[in-house]
């Protein structure tokens, strides 16, 4: 027979939490547990029956509300289970119902009782939840977990909380788990919570800064990394180049850089610089990185000249950058023998804004991409006649750095900086991270650039040569007729009177049909940088994790004695951007 004890409802819990622990000692932890809180009114006494209520059914989201909200999904809920108050037993039914897809109505609500069921009348499913006297907990009186309602119900949306309904339950969920969450977090406030509960604290992740970095050239030999700090020891300069991509970019991939900068979205913000090659496959190459504080004339002559160590200045060397000032004079201070090309995108985009040229954008466009010098002066005096204006700013601009056939070096197909522009969207999530975690996601994302589409463009210039006949002219030099012009092609100099071999380094489609007259495969006849082998051999290195726990970092003591502090923080009017601004050149195109 039950043994019946008069007890308050504080002493009660009390009671359950001390015969709780005692089990605890030779086992494991595996329920969760409330700490009562005093009450300040009169208790008064009632009659309690000691054997209906269990410790192990005491929840506590204090501690832990997600295995609390783990209990209701795997169905554990069970009769004698308490909850601290009732907006937590609500927000624990909510979220089971939405996670197994059904609705429940509420029969009867009050400061006393839960009682709900499921919304078909047919089904067994209810939960009836009382309040203990002269306390806030609730205990399940009732609970059948079991539907036996009709499976069709399911496969509708579950039930799902207005929005001020669902931000009120989130809120109370989040003020127990973290004690120091203040009433009614606010979003940021909520994000600020999360980070810091992962270890991502953005003052503290500017400290590590010497000590990552020297553990990453430990896991990654060759890597060249840097950072500088004002007087004060704050942050404000900081450089990655791994020694894998640039093994990799010295050996087999062209030797067109594109640079650009992004802002950073964290609580300190700054900018992101980001250089990027491409490889024979079109694929991105991620080269360099750095973080600066903003992108001014100091912080990018910072970063060239850091990667003027890892990559020299050569005549064979290219760069294409944005209309963006600041980065292009350091470019031409640390990089004179270079070539140096702009962004078409950037330059049609001035033209559209500027100029009120929306009409003239086709033919500009159209002049930049022709591979003969005589059909881009026809196309650009055309564009000089219509608006002198144009004509113009398009001069200033240097002509050679924007029209391809002008080039005087080697920019492939390399004609915009979208290279270095979808580095910093598949960043996008991460730039909202503080640093340490930030270049941890970038070092992550090296290893994910394999994918492999070359031989598409073999094939759709071998269907168009069907129509072409060869004469040959001398060894190795054939003409090839029926196209809109005649065409020399040397097959030992890789050139053709069209311009696309020249520039491209891909046989066109006059190469390749006479390198089939002579029976040579299209493959022989491309560049090194096309090649599988070379292909292979820039990916063939992988890019290590530090494979050591931070609490294990072993390093010398000059890295140790270094302390960094975050930059002083700036911070912006209004909600930050998640996206850039559209352009008039999207606009136009979407």
């Amino acid at each position: 027979m039950n043994q019946t004890l008069i007890l308050t409802s504080r002493q009660l819990i009390q009671v359950l939490l001390k015969r709780r622990e005692n089990r605890l000692i030779g086992g494991t932890n595996q329920l969760l547990f409330f700490q009562c809180e005093e009450k300040k009114e009169k208790i008064r006494r009632v009659e309690v029956d000691e054997d209906a209520y269990h410790a192990d059914t005491m929840i506590s989201a204090k501690e832990d509300v997600h295995k609390m909200s783990k209990f209701s999904v795997l169905n554990v809920v069970k009769k004698g289970q308490l909850f601290e108050n009732k907006t937590l037993l609500k927000a624990t039914f909510e979220i089971c119902a939405m996670k197994h897809n059904f609705h429940y109505e509420v029969i009867k609500t009050d400061r006393q009782l839960w009682y709900v069921r499921c919304e078909d009348n047919e089904c067994n499913w209810c939960v009836r939840a009382e309040c203990l006297q002269d306390s806030e907990y609730f205990i399940i009186k009732k609970y059948v977990g079991e539907h036996t309602c009709a499976p069709s119900n399911k496969t509708k949306p579950g039930r799902t909380a207005s929005a001020t309904a669902s931000a009120k339950t989130i809120g109370s969920l989040i003020m127990h788990r973290y004690e120091r969450v203040k009433k009614a977090p606010k979003f940021n406030d909520i994000i600020q919570i999360m980070l810091m509960d992962l270890g991502c604290i953005p003052e503290r992740s500017y400290g590590k800064i010497p000590k990552y970095l020297h553990m990453l050239r430990e896991a990654n030999p060759g890597t060249h990394s840097s950072y500088e700090i004002d007087s004060k020891g704050r942050f404000r300069y900081l450089f990655i180049a791994f020694g894998q991509s640039l093994r990799g970019f010295n050996r087999v991939i062209r030797r067109v850089i594109v640079v650009d900068g992004t802002f950073l979205k964290n609580k300190y913000k700054g900018v992101l610089l980001v250089a990027t090659a491409v490889d024979g496959n079109s694929n991105l190459y991620p080269l360099p990185i750095g973080v600066v504080d903003s992108e001014n004339e100091n912080s990018c002559e910072w970063f060239m000249r850091q990667l003027n160590i890892v990559i020299a200045d050569d005549h064979h060397l290219a760069f294409i950058l944005d209309r963006h000032g600041t980065i292009a004079k350091a470019l031409e201070t640390v990089y004179p023998t270079a070539k140096h090309g702009i962004c078409i995108h950037h330059l049609l985009n001035n033209v559209v804004t500027y100029y009120h040229g929306k009409g003239l954008v086709g033919l500009v466009a159209k002049a930049s991409k022709v591979y003969r010098i005589a059909e881009f002066e026809k196309i650009f005096a055309n564009v000089c006649n219509i608006s002198p204006a144009i004509g113009k700013y398009l001069r200033d601009a240097e002509v050679q750095k924007w029209a391809r056939c002008q080039f005087s070096g080697y920019r492939y197909d390399i004609r915009t900086t979208n290279p270095a522009e979808s580095i910093n969207s598949a960043l996008r999530s991460p730039r909202e991270y503080p640093i340490i975690p930030l270049l941890d996601s970038i070092r992550e994302m090296l290893t994910r650039w394999f994918y492999n589409h070359v031989e598409k463009n073999i094939e759709r210039r071998t269907e168009k040569d069907k129509r072409f006949a060869v004469y040959p002219v001398s060894d190795g030099r054939l003409l090839v007729r029926g196209d809109k012009i005649d065409s020399l092609v040397d097959l030992d100099r890789r050139t053709c009177s069209c311009g696309k071999y020249n520039l491209m380094k891909i046989p066109c489609r006059h190469a390749i049909k006479a390198g089939f007259h002579v029976g040579r495969q299209p493959h022989t006849l491309t560049d090194l940088f096309y090649t599988t082998e070379s292909w292979r051999e820039a990916y063939h290195e992988s890019i290590n994790p530090i494979a050591v726990p931070e609490d294990a970092w072993s390093m010398p003591e000059n890295v140790v004695v270094v302390n960094v502090l975050p930059p002083e923080s700036r911070k912006s009017v209004g909600r930050n951007r998640k996206r850039r601004y559209e352009t008039v050149e999207d606009k136009i195109r979407s």
